[in-house]
């Protein structure tokens, strides 16, 4: 049996704090797939009244099996999402992911008003856990926007820099420092934010990996984030 430490119980921790700031996305997506299903259920109801139609009810079928296939994937990944797992490094298209996760989110940060705008180099990998990645990064996507002002606009640059992969959040108001985890587990003091939590777990799991988190003071007063990664030579 593994040992708990107390980034385990961090990282525990900051997985329930994104998957609820998020549960409005991921009740989006679900409901997109059931309306792919429900597709294909009302078209085999119409192929069944009308008995003469066999290549519709034929495609109706295939259409419901393919939505279910679909929906089954989607809910499994959806659980693999929601909490920490134990997986092996894969190749990562960063610029891909960082796009996939800002649609996920896009419904959210509309609402408040907020602007992502993506620029990204191509095939850009890395060697990394795939959830973990996701994980991290739709957690700073997510809380970076906390406590911005309506009209806010994020740039988010994917770019390769020397040996690294390089994802970058400009424009974000934020404090100055990151907190350590073993600062945070040892403390009395609440953080202010999720975002301090994610910020750390981001620098330490970087840190590990051959990487680096920092943030740089803008001549705006803001500050941009940026995290390091080691590409795949490509």
């Amino acid at each position: 049996m593994k040992a708990i430490t107390s980034s385990d119980l961090l990282e525990a921790a900051a997985y329930a704090l994104v998957s609820e700031r998020c549960r409005a996305s991921y009740v989006h997506d679900i409901r997109g797939g059931l309306q792919a299903l429900y597709g294909g259920v009302e078209l085999l109801s119409r192929a069944a009244k009308n008995p003469d139609t066999g290549s519709l009810a034929d495609k109706a079928a295939g259409l419901a099996r393919s939505a279910l296939v679909k929906h089954e994937k989607s809910l499994v990944d959806l659980v693999d999402q929601l909490a920490p797992r134990q997986e092996a490094a894969v190749p990562v298209n960063i610029g891909e992911l960082v796009g996939e996760i800002l649609r996920f989110i896009s419904n959210d940060v509309a609402n408040k008003c907020i602007t992502f705008r993506l620029h990204t180099e191509r095939d850009i990998v890395v060697l990394a856990e795939a959830h973990k990645i996701r994980f991290l990064l739709l957690g700073l996507s997510i809380t970076l926007t906390d406590g911005l002002d309506a009209g806010t606009v994020i740039d988010v640059n994917v770019r390769r820099s020397s040996d690294y992969a390089l994802i970058e959040y400009a424009s974000v108001i934020l404090s100055p420092t990151i907190p350590q985890l073993a600062e945070i587990w040892g403390s009395t003091t609440p953080l202010s934010s999720a975002r301090e939590l994610l910020l750390s777990l981001s620098q330490a799991w970087a840190s590990d990996n051959g990487g680096r988190l920092e943030l740089t003071a803008e001549a705006t007063g803001s500050t941009a984030v940026r995290l390091y990664y080691p590409a795949i030579p490509g």
